[in-house]
């Protein structure tokens, strides 16, 4: 069988898929890494098990295994990130956090600021390791309670060359038993309400990385309420979190009590999914 028969024989069960079929093939393939490589040795054998294939085709379509744990890596923004068993794979959602905190960022601090960022609920990392990647002048924390999230995002640190100090523990025990003080602060802690939970979420990745509390605001509301224990200077700073769509009008209602600069920013699919909160004397524009 040749590369273009597998793909073809896949396509055929589940069409209006290309893509997935052509990353699980550069996965099993030994010499097709690339839509290159799979044109140029479209009429060459397969170096593959064929049904293994199949069992990953099958494991994606028919029983939603996110790619990411199939293939054991993703692509965020642009950065190649390898997914541990459990940990949850980044969302095309939080590319839009961690790109609009990089621009508020380069608005609050110069180039030479010397500032640090911390990453609560770190997962793979893929956030630290980003803003890390630009602005390698920052020192870089990531916290997660989960010892398998914190190994994943050593790894990837590690992969990108990067210096990252990650710390396995509470989101906000961890800062204040350290003495720790940061700049800014970035989260996208699990943020799904016990009564929208969907048991199958789960089956390939960790429960705790969806819900971890009965009030999925409590995350924001601590880190906010004691964000002056948190913050190295409260009149320079930014605090930026993923939210759901449906905490929206919740965190907005208790952010107007507060003497805090805020914007919340919708998702490529219209839902409500970043909110940022900063305190700065320059104009800060999304």
């Amino acid at each position: 069988m040749t590369f273009f028969q597998a793909f073809n024989e896949i396509k055929s069960k589940y069409p209006n898929n290309d893509l997935v079929i052509y990353e699980l093939i550069f996965y099993l393939s030994k010499s097709v890494k690339s839509k290159e490589d799979f044109i140029n040795k479209r009429n060459d054998e397969i170096d593959f098990d064929f049904a293994t294939l199949i069992l990953f085709a099958n494991q994606y379509f028919i029983d939603k295994k996110p790619l990411g744990h199939i293939i054991k890596k993703t692509k965020f923004i642009n950065l190649d990130l390898d997914i541990y068993d459990g940990i949850l794979v980044p969302r095309n959602e939080t590319e839009l956090l961690c790109i609009n905190a990089e621009k508020i960022i380069n608005q609050i601090f110069s180039k030479q600021d010397n500032f640090n960022l911390v990453d609560l609920c770190c997962g793979t990392g893929n956030i630290a390791v980003y803003l890390k990647s630009k602005f390698n002048n920052a020192n870089v924390f990531a916290i997660d309670i989960n010892e398998i999230a914190c190994v994943n995002t050593l790894h990837n640190s590690q992969k990108h060359n990067l210096s990252i100090n990650v710390i396995n523990g509470d989101y906000y025990d961890s800062i204040v038993n350290n003495k720790l003080k940061f700049d800014v602060i970035v989260m996208n802690p699990p943020y799904v309400a016990l009564n929208e939970l969907d048991e199958t979420m789960t089956k390939y990745e960790n429960r705790i990385s969806f819900i971890n509390s009965d009030d999925p605001n409590e995350f924001y509301y601590k880190v906010i309420d004691n964000y002056e224990k948190l913050i190295n200077n409260k009149n320079n700073f930014l605090m930026a979190f993923e939210i759901s769509s449906t905490q929206k009008n919740i965190l907005e209602s208790y952010l107007k009590n507060k003497s805090l600069h805020y914007q919340f920013l919708k998702d490529y699919s219209g839902k409500w999914r970043c909110l940022f909160i900063w305190n700065s004397n320059k104009e800060i524009i999304f």
